[in-house]
């Protein structure tokens, strides 16, 4: 259970973004661990290890995304791992999402960190930078980011486990072998705890006022932050408000999630009544959805939509994966015709409504803009791996079944995350990406959905949504007036698919709202369907959009992972998830 000698043996390789102003430890991987509590720089840089716990994101499931678990998504490697969460073949000894370990390894770090910093004297190496009053205020913010990484990691796994046990100090192996399951409500108050104290010490946003070494620089660009606190916490208390956590439906917790959602929305810059920290970013010609993730030329890194994410890093991995099979690349993820019909037409109504003008014969015109943003469909207009064309899905076109062993089964390819740029084929130009963790349009659908729930749709929950679709492109008039507490449930829901589609939020969003209870939703969730397109002599296109490509399974105990089997062989105390 005691990883520091694993962490002081990479420590001396390891800086977290561009921090080098005050982590220059001189190692020779030899130090003891004592030896990291006697210099405030190798200090930080322990809780800078911290940060590689964070989800990484992106094609972490054996090369595909947990969407494909979802009726978002079909991955067509038929033997990658992820098909367990669908067929039924995940349990305790088949653990497909194991993020225990990691999680729990990031606390332990951050347990360390909090209970040996204080002791770290000020004394400075030679080659050590800033004053005593710059160390000091270094590390009330570190403290402040250990608190926020602590709670992070607790969320990723009640979200998944629900309750787990709660660790708030180094333990050693014997009573880390005895741990028991806290309540969910102690785990759930546990993180709402830890954002508060991470918030009353980390700045609103860094780099904004005179440069002090080590707790406002600019260098400092990507930590977390005052607003990734409160946002985190926004998340948590909208998921202990929600059925899966909330069996007696308790209302306040909605309108405690809807206040913690607002706070983040009005956030400031100090001091107070400053400009707001964080804006949603306004589609236009050269800015779209894909470059909050990929910056360009407009819009930089760490910008104003981005409330956390992961270190920026420079390759051609998500292309890769997957872009369309006849640009050379894997197409591992496959956007479903389930997730193609949720996004309404242009004018806001659903592609099921008679009056909203879908066209069967043309069904991707006049669609919601977000649409072309995160989904490839046939005759898209397409550059990637120094190869520019149109998407060709009919039967007997170059990226349809069959044309590849692994070609798209759906119908479609994924769009969103996509950098055009992207080379790898005889030369290498590399995309410069981060995996969002906390994105600012969340907070909106977060504060609607709360809202909603406690107050049912009045004027503040329209405005929330109105302010997605305006910037998506939309008249905000488009969302209906009179919507009832139970549709505008709906609406909302909907909004979140696809807004945040393939940002591992269904998968979670679908269990904290027990959807699954609901035999309609069942049948529509596990019903899988692609598109089926046929053209004929004379070029005309004929488009089957109800093929079903698979039947999923799917059962109670699956809103909640099970613990690995492993874990409860180490520990008796340690409780199993019911049924599994």
């Amino acid at each position: 259970m005691n990883i520091v000698s694993k962490i002081v043996s990479i420590i001396s390789i390891f800086g977290f973004l561009s921090c080098d102003s005050i982590l220059e430890p001189q190692l020779d991987g030899t130090l003891s661990e004592d030896g990291i509590w006697k210099n405030n720089a190798r200090a930080f840089a322990f809780l800078n290890n911290a940060y590689n716990n964070l989800p990484a994101g992106y094609n972490r499931i054996s090369g595909t995304m947990l969407d494909a678990a979802t009726d978002d998504a079909v991955c067509p490697d038929p033997l990658n791992p992820v098909h367990g969460f669908t067929n039924g073949g995940w349990s305790a000894y088949n653990i497909i999402d194991n993020v225990w370990y990691r999680n729990f390894e990031g606390i332990r770090k951050v347990n360390t960190f909090l209970a040996r910093i204080d002791s770290v004297p000020l004394i400075k190496s030679s080659n050590e930078l800033g004053t005593d009053e710059t160390i000091l205020r270094t590390r009330a913010r570190m403290k402040g980011e250990a608190y926020f990484l602590r709670a992070f990691f607790y969320f990723e796994l009640v979200k998944r486990y629900g309750a787990v046990p709660i660790v708030d100090k180094p333990l050693s192996p014997q009573e880390a072998n005895e741990l028991q399951r806290a309540t969910i409500d102690a785990c759930f108050q546990f993180i709402l705890d830890d954002c508060d104290s991470a918030a009353s010490r980390l700045p609103a946003k860094y780099g904004t006022t005179p440069v002090v070494i080590g707790y406002n620089d600019a260098k400092e660009i990507g930590r977390a932050t005052k607003g990734a606190a409160m946002a985190l916490k926004a998340r948590a208390l909208l998921y202990w408000a929600s059925p899966l956590f909330n069996a007696e439906g308790i209302r306040s917790r909605w309108e405690t999630a809807a206040t913690a959602a607002k706070a983040v929305i009005d956030l400031t810059e100090q001091p107070a009544g400053g400009a707001k920290v964080y804006a949603l970013t306004r589609y236009t010609s050269t800015v779209n959805l894909n470059d909050l993730f990929v910056p360009n030329s407009v819009i930089g890194q760490y910008h104003s939509e981005i409330i956390f994410s992961t270190l920026y890093t420079n390759n051609t991995t998500v292309e890769a994966l997957n872009g369309p099979i006849s640009y050379g690349a894997k197409g591992m993820i496959n956007p479903t015709q389930n997730l193609v019909d949720a996004f309404p037409m242009s004018n806001g109504r659903p592609v099921s409504d008679p009056s909203s003008g879908y066209d069967s014969s043309n069904p991707y015109l006049n669609r919601d803009p977000r649409l072309a943003m995160t989904v490839l469909t046939n005759g898209a207009l397409f550059g990637l791996n120094d190869k520019t064309g149109t998407i060709e899905t009919f039967v007997g076109g170059n990226d349809a079944r069959g044309a590849y062993p692994n070609a798209t089964h759906t119908g479609y390819y994924l769009r969103k995350f996509i950098s055009p740029a992207a080379v790898w084929d005889g030369r290498t130009v590399n995309i410069t990406r981060t995996w969002v963790l906390i994105r600012f349009a969340e907070l909106y659908l977060n504060y609607a959905e709360a809202r909603n729930e406690a107050f049912g749709p009045d004027s503040e929950v329209y405005a929330a949504l109105r302010s997605l679709r305006l910037r998506a492109g939309l008249r905000p008039s488009d969302v209906q007036a009179g919507l009832t507490k139970e549709q505008m449930r709906q609406l909302i829901q909907n909004e979140r698919r696809i807004e945040l589609a393939f940002e591992e939020h269904r998968f979670f969003d679908v269990r904290r709202w027990r959807l699954l209870d609901n035999p309609a939703f069942q049948q529509d969730f596990l019903k899988i369907r692609g598109v089926r397109i046929v053209k004929n002599e004379q070029g005309a296109l004929s488009y089957n959009t109800d093929l079903e490509l698979q039947q999923r399974v799917f059962d109670k105990k699956m809103y909640l992972y099970p613990i690995e089997a492993s874990e409860l062989l180490k520990n008796d105390q340690l409780t199993q998830n019911p049924d599994w």
